[in-house]
């Protein structure tokens, strides 16, 4: 039996499909991971579940005011949840048989429906919550009685838990729930200590218990004290024909339950410290063993094999995090005889944990509305699915909870573009904008993943998929080889040639709300260089060529020579009279003949911008080629206007700040910090 599919109506962020979506999610047998931003609906999807079927642990479950749906000003009174539970097996049709649903298809479904109308308070009456279970589709079969909904509790990990807590004895504790649940208690509640035969050791827990009770009661010390307690105390208070004793013993009650709450489960201390010593471990491993204990449970003792987890990656270092998802999957999968183990539905914001998980077992969750990953529901393809289950890491993952996603195929993209964006005053940390670098050859597979197929709504959030047009302008035919066969410049195509290459380009990514923007000419730096940074690329590069010369290795000195000859050689070159073809052109060239690494081109480029001397705002964006103006509109908006204020005098070149400490730790790359460029004025 598993839970096929949750469906909720005017419960919290779910509404009634015209001012807000209803939930209406079909889940797989094994693993279902919902992946998500903050306040996105996750949560309201896991406590749906929960509040229809309740729990193991027994918590108290209610509604109250505040899980009815609010749009705008009114709140519904009414909602209403619904859990559809497949393959059941023959027992347990029998056990629901008055209950079960005839599905299309022949096979037999239990539904539950869980109906609630909440009647606010009034002069002399207080607020309350009406609910009711009923079986059926839309509820349409009779009510549902508590023994039929103990057959169907699912097992929720509470995302702040406390591990060790939970794990410790006490009434109604976890560990003595699971233990009473296992597979070989049967049987364990017979006492067999025989008391005309103390020192045989018995086989079953009660008895067990009963002989360490007798044994442990016969000690001298423990014998001294209790005959002390009755003999000089007790036996004052008492009146005569009174008899008044104690005894001194290890459970007041010998029956099964008591003995399994006596119990504890904790992790050995860490190597060098001897087990038998208390010793704390950490919350992560702490965690880890609550939900090693649990899958215990589950495998073993439940009719619904259900695992709810809220933030599995609580306390978890990443390569945790990794093992965690392979255990869950591991228990999630199908056994050796072709049957499902545990069902595990997971929410998560780790992108750590995301990155090593199966895309089909994901669910995006965006403003109430579910967008599942699997296989007929987006335009991914089989080797599409493959390709990103090889390929996609930690730093890609990340778009799983972005609300902009601006995909490129380099470092250089990938390290300049956000400080580009944020000097025009469109940071993409505001706009929760994510890049991700897909190489040069995962562009298309990661292009469709946020594409839906079929009828529904597309996923709302915005994307770019930002790559070269791979046409290179005839002004560079001095310093790059005509190919031996086929087409590479301008000249080898007609106007409709080039607007085919640009046509297939974006076909091939583009749908929804995934957008391709072609570079206008050839690459980002040498469009930027054509359309109105020229300035700016020409010194970085010029930066880039003199770190090149000295291993990346260069001084606060090295770099503002670096700097002073660079606009120094631009003079010259803005007086030649060059076209901005030409310019472009000779800017680019040393990029070209791998004099410089274009990645630590983009490192100066960026720590070049955030000086503010090569423009800001509007007159920066302005500036930029038309391809990247329309990649920052699609994922963000433009800055107020704001008064333009005097310009003040520009600071000397000795005062520009030292670029060596922001290339020191590059944020988006691996490619090792950068050194200066040697004078460019050659090209």
């Amino acid at each position: 039996m598993y839970l096929k599919r949750i469906r909720a109506h005017n419960f919290r962020a779910f509404g009634d499909g015209t001012g807000a979506p209803e939930l209406d999610l079909e889940l797989d047998r094994g693993l279902n991971i919902l992946v998500g931003e903050n306040d996105a609906g996750k949560t309201g999807i896991v406590d749906s579940i929960r509040t229809v079927l309740l729990t193991t642990s027994y918590e108290n479950i209610r509604l109250f005011e505040q899980d009815f749906h609010i749009h705008g000003k009114e709140r519904s009174a009414t909602l209403w949840i619904e859990a559809t539970l497949h393959e059941l097996s023959k027992e347990q049709q029998a056990t629901v048989l008055e209950w079960l649903t005839l599905e299309a298809d022949g096979s037999c479904s239990l539904v539950v429906h869980l109906q609630a109308k909440f009647f606010p308070a009034r002069a002399s009456k207080r607020a309350r919550i009406d609910m009711q279970f009923r079986a059926g589709k839309n509820g349409a079969g009779q009510e549902i009685g508590y023994a039929v909904r103990e057959l169907i509790r699912a097992t929720y990990l509470r995302p702040l838990r406390d591990a060790e807590a939970e794990l410790r004895p006490g009434r109604q504790s976890r560990l003595s729930q699971i233990l009473s649940a296992h597979n070989d208690i049967a049987g364990q509640e017979v006492n067999d200590f025989q008391k005309h035969a103390p020192n045989t050791v018995p086989t079953n827990l009660v008895g067990l218990m009963a002989f360490a009770q007798h044994h442990l009661g016969e000690h001298k010390v423990v014998k001294g004290v209790q005959d002390d307690i009755n003999d000089n105390y007790l036996k004052e208070f008492a009146f005569n024909g009174d008899t008044l004793e104690s005894r001194i013993r290890i459970a007041p009650d010998l029956s099964l339950t008591p003995i399994l709450e006596r119990f504890e489960l904790a992790l050995l201390p860490n190597g060098g410290v001897h087990p038998d010593e208390r010793c704390a471990r950490g919350l992560g491993y702490n965690n880890a063993l609550f939900m090693a204990t649990e899958l215990v449970l589950l495998r073993d003792g439940e009719d619904l094999a259900l695992l709810l987890v809220e933030e599995p990656e609580a306390h978890l270092h990443p390569q945790l995090q990794d093992r965690v998802m392979d255990l869950l999957r591991q228990h999630s999968d199908t056994s050796e005889k072709g049957e499902r183990r545990v069902q595990v539905i997971m929410s998560t914001h780790s992108p750590s944990l995301v990155s090593s998980a199966d895309i089909e077992t994901m669910t995006l969750v965006h403003k109430a509305q579910t967008y599942p990953l699997r296989s007929g529901c987006t335009k991914l393809q089989k080797t599409d699915y493959s390709f990103l289950q090889r390929f996609i890491d930690a730093t890609k993952a990340n778009l799983f909870f972005a609300r902009g996603i601006m995909m490129v195929e380099g470092p250089a993209e990938a390290i300049l573009l956000p400080t580009l964006a944020q000097t025009c005053g469109r940071s993409f940390s505001k706009h929760g904008v994510s890049i991700v670098n897909v190489g040069h050859t995962g562009l298309y597979h990661y292009a469709r993943i946020l594409q839906r197929e079929g009828p529904g709504p597309q996923y709302p959030v915005p994307a770019v998929c930002l790559t070269d047009r791979d046409i290179v302008p005839d002004i560079a035919n001095t310093y790059v080889p005509k190919p031996a066969k086929g087409k590479r410049f301008e000249a080898d195509y007609d106007a409709d040639g080039i607007k085919a290459v640009v046509a297939r380009k974006v076909g091939r990514a583009e749908g929804g709300n995934t957008i391709v923007c072609v570079s206008d000419r050839w690459t980002l730096e040498y469009d930027l260089a054509l359309y109105g940074c020229a300035k700016l690329m020409h010194v970085a590069i010029a930066l880039a060529i003199r770190a090149s010369s000295k291993d990346e290795r260069l001084s606060e000195a090295d770099e503002k020579a670096a700097i002073v000859s660079a606009l120094a050689s631009w003079v010259i070159l803005e007086a030649a009279g060059h076209t901005k073809d030409k310019l472009a052109s000779i800017i680019y060239r040393p990029l070209y003949d791998k004099e410089a690494s274009k990645a630590i081109t983009a490192q100066y480029a960026a720590s070049l911008l955030s000086t503010g001397e090569y423009g800001t705002g509007n007159e920066l964006f302005n500036s930029l080629p038309p391809y990247l103006q329309r990649a920052l509109n699609h994922l963000t908006t433009a800055p107020p206007p704001t008064t333009k204020t005097p310009k003040s005098a520009p600071a000397p070149l000795t005062a520009v700040p030292p670029l060596a400490s922001a290339l020191s730790t590059p944020a988006h790359t691996a490619t090792p910090p950068v050194h200066v460029a040697a004078d460019a004025s050659k090209s």
